[in-house]
């Protein structure tokens, strides 16, 4: 009985923790084992130390265990500044599996795709991307689901490591802390719309990861109410 509860409430692992229990095997590719291989940013530091990337996947659908990733965007920042320059799209080569229903949100046809990347590629340069920076996302559970999918089928990962923020969370806690007016919608157009960002093509990967990391910054505003924020409260 005892264990049993000492199982349930034990504190679970950090993300640097897991990457140290990671066992890298020789034959994987070289983005991955440089990946695992790298210590994780440092999860006490404040968010104005750390660099971050804002990524965005468009997919066939939510579900992480059977749908596909079409593209992948990534834009590179730091609470100081957008690297616009660093701004990437790459177009995975699912196109058989592309949905009208879904095709008709994201705009994305097999023609498209067609001279896209090898999804293993694809991966392999969002880690050469994402090393030693916190991923950045609005409702990070998609693109987090989709990361753990992709290393637990391919590798046998059950956990990959890496940080992540989540600007829908932020957003809610500012919320909650009476920094915020109450929303109807936290979806990044409409808290883009709230905040008086300029509208973007929505649904391309590349401009809703530079959306984000857009409402990022402008919500990167209000930390001074939260000095002391760091990964750990995210």
């Amino acid at each position: 009985m005892i264990n049993r509860w000492f199982k349930r409430w034990k504190t679970p692992l950090s993300p640097e923790q897991k990457r140290k229990a990671i066992h890298v095997v020789d034959d994987w590719p070289t983005e991955l084992k440089n990946y695992l291989q790298q210590p994780l940013v440092d999860n006490t530091a404040t968010l104005k130390d750390l660099s971050f990337v804002a990524l965005d996947f468009e997919t066939t659908g939510v579900d992480a265990q059977v749908d596909k990733i079409l593209s992948i965007g990534v834009v590179d920042l730091t609470l100081e500044r957008i690297d616009i320059a660093s701004s990437k799209e790459w177009y995975i080569c699912h196109g058989q599996f592309i949905k009208p229903e879904t095709a008709k949100i994201n705009g994305l046809t097999p023609q498209d795709l067609a001279k896209g990347l090898p999804l293993d590629e694809g991966m392999s340069r969002l880690l050469e991307r994402i090393a030693g920076k916190v991923v950045l996302a609005h409702g990070c559970c998609i693109e987090k689901a989709f990361i753990h999918a992709y290393f637990s089928s391919r590798f046998q990962l059950e956990d990959f490591p890496a940080y992540f923020v989540d600007t829908l969370h932020i957003e809610k806690l500012f919320s909650y802390a009476g920094k915020s007016g109450a929303h109807t919608s936290y979806q990044l157009d409409d808290l883009r719309r709230y905040y008086h960002l300029p509208e973007y093509l929505s649904h391309s990967a590349a401009s809703d990861a530079l959306a984000c990391a857009e409402l990022f910054l402008v919500q990167s505003k209000k930390i001074h109410y939260f000095p002391h924020l760091t990964l750990d409260h995210l």
